[in-house]
């Protein structure tokens, strides 16, 4: 039993040894991921894919869109890309690192078409070069690339500033509670689409009192989509659309999807929701964005609203809805108004202005319809000398007969034209 056993042992020992140079040898050609489309050589010198870039084809232009690369979780020598429903095709360029010991081996330099819904593997493979320029190594990198039907009505992502969904942000989800922080005004709609050709609207419906918030239960929020460090052109480009929101309201926010075909179209739901003030603080400032018991001057608490709102009068400081009651320095309330102080009422001056109008029409109204009189027979005058002038012109006048008229018909003989039988 003991050569059996010392055998075992060794035939044991022999596997560990070439496994462990097995590692070592893939270790020297571990694939490196292309990172922010600018990978250099690393400090180990091994041989990686340092760019990657995908683009349609041109278009009459001849300009191209760029495509997003995207590592596939969990594997270093995998990518996937998606093309638009409107990109027929693709072109692929990759290098590699570092440039004198390394070198792109094998990929396909022509155009890759691909019908809606189809999809492709792309290979690019990095060759390891020794000193003499002989191949040792090749890495396989793999690019699943897909183009979209045309039908998608799905957003890639949807956020808004300063609040989060209840549930987390999901494609295929339609409705949603949206959780507004208080100092946010605004409702800012961060969205990404699936295809860059599909049209998005937004209708907010109008908002109403109450916020209805129930207990929440802690849950795992949906991540945003990784940022990218990319130089130069992405393929996808957030869209901002934006309403408003009082605090202490609610509001429905419908977002309408057609897609890239314009063959189908769906809707988003987000219920959003903004708190309110404390009883004791129930104004919302929207300057500091805050909430606050007394307003600044120029503004007063609205309850209907529960924010302080700007006086009408732009010169009252201190006011309740229209009715102001102190004015700013320089001003001086009169009749319910602020006016410069010492120029009396406004209102005063127009009524002076409005009567001394008047008075002026009543002591000249004789003398105005005189004048009117008087024209309008100067004007019926000058119609009638005009039309007395015409009439003698175009009325014909009877001519006398002339001698040289007498002569020409004594000449005139009626034989010379009579007929002959």
């Amino acid at each position: 039993m003991a050569p059996v056993g010392l055998g075992l042992l060794g035939l044991w020992t022999v596997l560990y040894l070439l496994l462990r140079i097995v590692a070592v040898v893939a270790d020297e050609f571990e694939a490196v991921t292309p990172r922010d489309n600018m990978q250099t050589a690393n400090a180990q010198g091994e041989c990686h894919l340092s760019n990657l870039f995908l683009h349609s084809l041109a278009d009459d232009d001849g300009a191209a869109k760029p495509i997003d690369v995207r590592p596939v979780s969990g594997q270093t020598q995998s990518f996937e890309a998606t093309l638009d429903y409107s990109m027929a095709g693709f072109h692929i360029q990759a290098t590699a690192s570092p440039p004198g010991a390394c070198e792109v081996s094998e990929m396909s330099t022509a155009a890759i078409m691909l019908d809606p819904g189809d999809f492709t593997l792309a290979e690019v493979f990095v060759t390891a070069k020794q000193a003499q320029g002989t191949s040792l190594k090749s890495l396989r990198y793999l690019v699943n690339v897909s183009r979209l039907t045309g039908s998608e009505t799905e957003l890639g992502h949807v956020a808004v500033s300063g609040a989060y969904f209840v549930p987390g942000w999901k494609p295929d989800e339609r409705e949603y509670t949206v959780f507004l922080n208080l100092e946010e005004d605004l409702v800012r709609f961060n969205c990404i689409k699936l295809d860059n050709g599909q049209a998005l609207e937004m209708t907010a419906e109008l908002e109403y009192a109450g916020t209805h918030i129930q207990a929440r239960r802690l849950q795992a929020l949906s991540e945003a989509p990784a940022k990218s460090n990319t130089v130069g052109e992405a393929q996808r480009v957030a869209s901002l659309l934006m309403t408003t929101l009082d605090v202490g309201h609610s509001r429905v926010v419908q977002l309408q999807v057609t897609s890239a075909d314009r063959s189908r179209a769906a809707n988003y739901y987000f219920t959003v929701q903004r708190p309110a003030c404390s009883q004791e603080r129930r104004f919302f400032d929207g300057t500091s964005k805050v909430c606050t018991d007394i307003c600044n001057e120029g503004f007063y608490g609205s309850s209907a609203t529960g924010r302080c709102t700007r006086c009408l009068d732009p010169h009252c400081a201190v006011c309740v809805g229209r009715n102001c009651s102190l004015c700013f320095d320089k001003y001086e309330l009169q009749s319910g108004a602020c006016v410069l102080k010492g120029t009396g009422s406004g209102m005063a001056a127009f009524s002076q202005i409005q009567s001394g109008v008047t008075s002026y029409a009543q002591k000249h109204q004789a003398m105005m319809v005189i004048l009117g009189a008087s024209l309008g027979v100067i004007a019926c005058a000058c119609a009638a000398s005009i039309f007395c002038a015409h009439g003698s012109v175009f009325k014909r006048r009877p001519r006398l007969l002339q001698d040289e008229d007498e002569d020409e018909l004594q000449d005139f003989s009626y034989r010379e034209d009579s007929y002959r039988a």
